[in-house]
């Protein structure tokens, strides 16, 4: 299952440029895919300190290399946002994360946002995910 099946887009942390923008648009209308199933919405959310070396290579041709954080900087990104859709993201992407527990992922997201403002419930909000993961 591709990451667009698990999630519905993929979300890039840096501004397309205009031909990546032409080749979206392409390979959407050839694999029948939203126009926007590659976005740069997650920008915003992107971590201050996160780095395009720190990012593993999940897919590499020789014209396109695709990195990314994994699932554990994908969650923290998510709790960062907070958006309702997220929780559904967050749910289905706890499985495929190593932490091991939900306090782990809250230290995850604070090491990743040291500026995101305190939360007494985070982990509390992460174990009622990690809950809703493993039914």
């Amino acid at each position: 299952m591709s990451l667009v099946d698990r999630c519905g887009d993929v979300d890039k942390v840096a501004a397309l440029y205009p031909e990546l923008e032409s080749a979206v648009v392409k390979v959407a209308e050839r694999h029948g895919l939203s126009s926007k199933w590659l976005n740069d919405s997650a920008t915003a959310s992107r971590p201050p300190h996160a780095s395009y070396e720190a990012c593993e290579v999940a897919h590499q041709r020789p014209n396109l290399e695709v990195r990314t954080s994994g699932p554990r900087g994908h969650i923290a990104m998510k709790l960062y946002r907070a958006d309702p859709q997220d929780r559904e993201d967050l749910v289905s992407l706890w499985p495929l994360c190593e932490f091991s527990d939900p306090e782990a992922a809250v230290a995850a997201f604070r090491n990743g946002y040291p500026h995101a403002p305190e939360d007494e419930y985070l982990g509390d909000y992460i174990a009622d995910v990690a809950g809703d993961a493993a039914v």
